[in-house]
């Protein structure tokens, strides 16, 4: 019984330590309010990539509901790659759309550029198609804390005369396992109005 309350106290603190970086994330976000230089946002061209993936869907768009359903999925993929022998050949790459069924719920793709031929099975071989225009920021720290980069991101499109034409596309440049050193470049699709 000790054991079991020991697990319940690790969970009760992991999940107060998730919502205490939300917070932090949050004041962040509104201490830098009008303060983000708007020179890190960069608009380009994103060419097609083929990727392997694994998709589930969240509860919302919100950091917190995309973050436990991001990782396991990233944990699963590159397990179910080594056993297929098939080898990353460039960045982690998530994408969102929204579920079939609405409510709000946002269906996560966990992908991973491969040199693979198109496959459903133990995960799905795809190519995603280009983005003509995408307004790009690099995001630096782990994902929990990608909010206040979000925000700025989204007003430099609104500030620029540009509309969002979609999810943006996460692309992992650099994950060493502490997520704090994280390099994440957020790719918003944008159109002129």
């Amino acid at each position: 019984m000790l054991r079991l309350r020991q697990a319940e106290l690790e969970a009760g603190m992991a999940a107060a330590a998730g919502r205490l970086v939300q917070v932090e994330a949050r004041l962040r976000s509104i201490e830098s309010e009008g303060h983000m230089p708007t020179n890190d946002v960069v608009v380009k061209n994103v060419p097609a990539i083929r990727v392997a993936e694994l998709t589930a869907t969240a509860a919302s768009f919100a950091p917190e509901h995309i973050g436990p359903v991001y990782g396991p999925l990233y944990d699963e993929l590159f397990r179910r790659l080594d056993a297929a022998g098939v080898t990353p050949t460039g960045p982690g790459v998530a994408f969102y759309e929204d579920a079939p069924e609405g409510g709000g719920r946002i269906v996560v793709h966990a992908a991973v550029q491969v040199a693979a031929p198109l496959q459903d099975g133990a995960f799905r071989v795809l190519d995603l198609p280009p983005v003509d225009q995408a307004a790009t920021i690099v995001h630096r720290g782990s994902m929990d804390a990608v909010l206040p980069t979000a925000q700025a991101l989204a007003r430099w499109i609104d500030g620029n005369g540009y509309r969002s034409a979609g999810y943006p596309r996460d692309i992992n440049l650099e994950c060493p396992e502490n997520r704090d050193d994280w390099v994440t470049e957020l790719q918003a699709p944008v159109a002129k109005p």
